[in-house]
Formats: C-alpha cells, sequence, structure tokens
C-alpha cells in the first residue's frame, strides 16, 4: 500500500513541477481592451493554440516516463495500473492548477472598467481566450493521462525482456 501511495505522491510532485515548467516555459499573448473586452493582438488559432500546446508538450512525456518507472515495479499489475490513472488525471489537474495560479490574471476581467486600447496580457489557460470560455475545459487535461498509459502498456508489453520476475508461489 505504501508503493502506490508513494506512486501517487511521485504523480503529483511531477504534475506540480510540470505546472511550473509550463508557467516558465509559455510567452504570455498580448491583447487589447475594448469596450470592456479583452481582445487577442494579434488575432488567431496559432496564438491561442501557443499555451495548449506547451501544456501537451510537457505533460504527455511526463507521463510516458513516470509510468515506465512504475513499470518497473512487476508487483500487482491491476493496481498498478489503477493507481497511474487515478494518479496521472490528478497530476495533469495539478499540472494546470499551478501554472494557470503561476500565471497572469484573467484578462477578460481585467478588461471590465479598463480604458479601451489598454494593452494586457492573456491568462494561461487550455481554451481559446474567448469571453465565456472556461480556461480548464480542454481535451488537453488528458495528455498527462494518455502518456501515462502508453508509458505503462509498453512496459507491460515490451518492458519485460530484461527484467527477472518473481515466482509467486
Amino acid at each position: 500500500m505504501t508503493r502506490l501511495a508513494l506512486l501517487v505522491l511521485g504523480f503529483l510532485v511531477a504534475g506540480a513541477a510540470g505546472g511550473v515548467l509550463w508557467e516558465r516555459l509559455w510567452e504570455p499573448t498580448s491583447g487589447l481592451t475594448y469596450d470592456d473586452q479583452w481582445f487577442l493582438e494579434p488575432a488567431g488559432p496559432d496564438v491561442s493554440f501557443q499555451a495548449i500546446a506547451l501544456f501537451v508538450v510537457i505533460a504527455f512525456p511526463l507521463g510516458v516516463v513516470l509510468a515506465v518507472l512504475a513499470g518497473l515495479l512487476r508487483d500487482g499489475e491491476t493496481a498498478t495500473v489503477v493507481t497511474v490513472l487515478v494518479a496521472a488525471t490528478a497530476a495533469g489537474i495539478v499540472m494546470y492548477a499551478v501554472g494557470a495560479a503561476l500565471g497572469p490574471a484573467d484578462p477578460q476581467a481585467l478588461a471590465a472598467g479598463s480604458p479601451d486600447y489598454t494593452p494586457l496580457p492573456g491568462d494561461l489557460g487550455l481554451t481559446a481566450p474567448d469571453l465565456g470560455r472556461t480556461a480548464w475545459h480542454s481535451t488537453a487535461l488528458l495528455a498527462f493521462p494518455a502518456g501515462a498509459m502508453t508509458g505503462l502498456v509498453g512496459m507491460f508489453l515490451f518492458g519485460s525482456q530484461g527484467l527477472p520476475r518473481t515466482p509467486r508461489g
């Protein structure tokens, strides 16, 4: 049981570290206020997609590496799979929460009451910065668990070549 608890703790710590890295590598988008709303400047999906892509580029390989390390422990495969899936999902949420907390505030909220054409940086979120969008409603949150399941399945299928398995019985 302590092995599984340490596994969860490791994923959560890695998720927090991933959130810090995500915020450090991300360059805030720029925008302007107009009529109490914030608009990207320059506008375009490639500009608003940068934070999402960076999240996936960090979360997926991090999930793979952590799951491969978890797969080295060959005891209780079913418990390991369930624990890794739950821990990776939680780590993705922690990664988002830490990164978003370290990033700039929501520009849509700051734009209300600001004079027109006030420059404001964008916030760190997983959706386009449109008015009315929830910043964490994104399938990008699945990158961490998808990477973890990829690494764990790969480890269970191909990682047993050089690893001795202890007999049970």
